[in-house]
């Protein structure tokens, strides 16, 4: 009797342990999915920057570079106020969707090398993904992140570093001639629908907009990877402006929808004033961008007015003022009878253009800097269907720049600011690191409730609650609970100080 107990136990130990060997492949359904078509999730990757965009973008950055003037009493983000309800969902969404769907990309097809060209797209437009979130907030969890457990707090500095890296590796990647690789389908690849050549030169384009973010905190790496990316080919036209197409059936929180549907904004007297006083008349831009609505008492004042930045209690009369133009057939957005078609800019040929005129102006890369700042100007003027004759005009009679000095710099700044528009982060950013163009001061002051010095401007967003209460000993020690956590820290690449500008110029960028 013992001895065949003992048998038994043999013969079953044997089989659990052939059992073992294949366990995975007997417990995993054969019919199914284990992994989706990378279109899938490339998609849904590049419509990132249109979720909650009201919440993340337009009630925070779009105001901070005051594109817009907020119309609603009780919103106090444009006095500086930190409300986690909104702007706290871009950390959740990034961190969650767009980092979690890119790392899943990468574990299911980065051994193949079918795949390389596809995961180098990824990775480019991931750079793009961390230049925005990283200029919001600063330090973030960087390497390692997403991978379901908490990581240290990366400087910016560390994080920059390896976007350059990312950015040189991807492009050097991308071989568009290997027909035998997997490519997106032209519906999925919502930016370039499958250019490889546009997605390298985007890739430079971004190189360079990360260098110029650093001139003036590190400018011997910005002059190097300018340079680098320069001569690895930028943008050479505006066929070449990395733009994301909205929807133009069902809904989609975009620009129309504050400015129509709820009412919530109105273009901002800052930007409204640009319109007039740069070349002696009227911005051929401005009529093509902007108009009040049907019935507004402003509409025979003979210019296009904006509403001032930062009310408490906004006047009765704040929606009176100027707003998009959907009747304009601008590519950026048009009616099609009572639906909008509308785009959202990621970056402009005409901002390429711009960046290189500064790089010229520094003495970074050759080149004319006036004529390239002319290049940018002409470039917006044609995105936007300005006729060449009143483009040239235009031209002609706005200042020019010459010599690397803060005039110049402010010149160029300032025009850079009208043709990015409505691109509210480059412009905040551009805001901050130069202190051009002139951006008012809410009017009714900082809120008390902001954690900005009265008298000073918004530098950054504060990390969410989420992170406060799950991240705090992986946060720098200096940000590490909200009391310390304030919106007024400049970030690393802002160095410049608005308290020193004297007769509208700065002494510090250069």
């Amino acid at each position: 009797m013992k001895r065949s107990i003992l048998s038994l136990a043999i013969i079953l130990s044997a089989f659990l342990i052939s059992c073992t060997d294949d366990f995975e492949e007997i417990n995993t359904r054969q019919d199914a999915v284990n992994r989706v078509d990378p279109g899938i999730m490339f998609n849904p990757i590049l419509q990132n920057p249109t979720r909650n965009y009201q919440r993340n973008i337009n009630l925070y950055p779009d105001l901070f570079a005051q594109y817009w003037a907020n119309t609603i009493s009780g919103f106090e983000s444009p006095r500086y106020e930190y409300v986690d309800g909104w702007i706290g969902n871009r950390w959740r969404e990034f961190y969650t969707q767009t980092l979690a769907e890119a790392n899943t990309l990468i574990g299911w097809y980065g051994e193949d090398p079918a795949y390389t060209n596809a995961l180098a797209q990824l990775d480019i437009w991931m750079v793009a993904e961390w230049a925005r979130i990283a200029q919001i907030y600063g330090d973030l969890p960087y390497f390692g992140a997403g991978m379901g457990e908490n990581v240290a707090y990366n400087s910016e500095q560390e994080i920059y570093y390896d976007l350059f890296d990312r950015l040189t590796a991807a492009v050097n990647t991308i071989d568009s001639s290997d027909l035998s690789q997997y490519a997106y389908s032209t519906d999925v690849d919502l930016i370039y629908r499958g250019d490889l050549e546009k997605w390298k030169r985007f890739g430079n384009s971004l190189r360079l907009r990360l260098a110029m973010r650093l001139a003036n905190v590190d400018p011997s790496k910005a002059q190097a990877e300018a340079s680098a990316a320069v001569t690895a080919g930028v943008m050479m036209s505006n066929d070449d402006s990395a733009i994301l197409p909205l929807w133009n059936a069902g809904f989609y929180d975009y620009l129309h929808q504050m400015g129509f549907n709820w009412d919530n904004i109105r273009i901002s007297k800052t930007f409204a004033d640009l319109m007039y006083n740069q070349s002696g008349s009227e911005d051929p831009r401005a009529s093509i961008l902007l108009a009040y609505e049907s019935g507004s008492p402003l509409e025979g004042s003979g210019t296009l007015q904006g509403l001032v930045n930062g009310y408490d209690l906004v006047p009765e009369n704040g929606n009176d003022f100027a707003t998009l133009n959907l009747d304009s057939g601008y590519a950026g957005y048009v009616r099609d009878g009572n639906v909008f078609n509308m785009t959202m800019p990621i970056m402009f040929h005409s901002e390429v253009a711009f960046l290189k005129a500064e790089a010229a102006l520094r003495g970074w890369i050759p080149g004319d800097a006036n004529a390239l700042y002319q290049e940018g100007i002409q470039a917006s003027m044609d995105y936007v269907g300005v006729d060449p004759a009143l483009a040239a005009d235009y031209i002609n009679a706005v200042p020019a720049i010459a010599g690397a000095d803060e005039a110049s710099l402010k010149q160029l700044i300032t025009q850079k600011y009208i043709a990015n528009f409505p691109n509210g982060e480059e412009a905040w950013a551009d805001f901050r690191r130069t202190d051009y163009p002139d951006i008012t001061l809410p009017i009714d002051g900082v809120s008390s409730s902001a954690s900005v010095a009265a008298d000073t401007w918004v530098k950054r967003v504060r990390y969410p609650d989420a992170a406060h209460n799950f991240e705090s000993e992986f946060m720098p020690a200096s940000r590490n609970t909200i009391p310390m956590d304030r919106m007024d820290i400049k970030l690393w690449w802002d160095t410049t100080d608005t308290k020193t500008k004297s007769g509208g110029l700065m002494n510090s960028n250069f």
